[in-house]
């Protein structure tokens, strides 16, 4: 679904290729419906239009991500763990199980993510008092500066990209949105 590559020689893209990859995007996903229709006449198309939505949201929104983290030279991974760290607190420490609960991500990602932000000196490990089979994870006094600079440049991105919309426009979108997540959990989870 990724629009064909069109960079510029030596340079960013240009204002005109961008455009043209969105409207590209948007096309694609105009014409899906009949498409499917005209391929799948016996399926209900308007929900493989759905999840066409979806995702081409969730690679813009992947997109979006590596674009906006790529200054920091940290991963969407390694972004999930300082950020799930930090907004529970200065002093939060966890279980990696615990922490990769509310980041989600697999294991091996949480792994490699934990390693790099170790080697960085964003986080720690420390043997975990209550369990010595365990250990625990914590953001060191660089992580959490890090965490914030992060967390504040991305913010930035995100409010300029939602900046036409109103709060109440914004609340009406983020209620929609919960009722897919809500959706896609009971089709997923169960």
């Amino acid at each position: 679904m990724a629009p064909p590559e069109r960079k510029a020689a030596g340079g960013p893209r240009e204002p005109d290729a961008r455009e043209a990859d969105r409207r590209f995007i948007l096309e694609l996903l105009d014409g899906s419906q009949e498409r499917h229709e005209a391929a799948y006449p016996d399926t209900d198309s308007d929900a493989f239009l759905y999840f066409a939505h979806l995702s081409a949201a969730r690679q813009l929104t992947e997109t979006f991500y590596r674009r906006l983290l790529k200054p920091h030279r940290i991963s969407d991974a390694e972004f999930r763990v300082l950020n799930g760290l930090r907004v529970r607190g200065k002093a939060f420490r966890t279980t990696p199980l615990e922490l990769n609960r509310f980041v989600q991500i697999t294991s091996a990602g949480m792994t490699r993510a934990l390693d790099r932000l170790e080697a960085a000196g964003y986080i720690e490990r420390s043997p975990n008092p209550e369990d010595r089979r365990s250990i625990l994870i914590g953001l060191t006094p660089e992580g959490v500066a890090f965490a914030e600079l992060v967390v504040r440049d991305v913010g930035a991105h995100f409010s300029e990209a939602l900046r036409p919309a109103s709060k109440r426009a914004l609340k009406a979108e983020i209620d929609q949105l919960r009722v897919v997540v809500e959706r896609l959990a009971r089709a997923a989870i169960g």
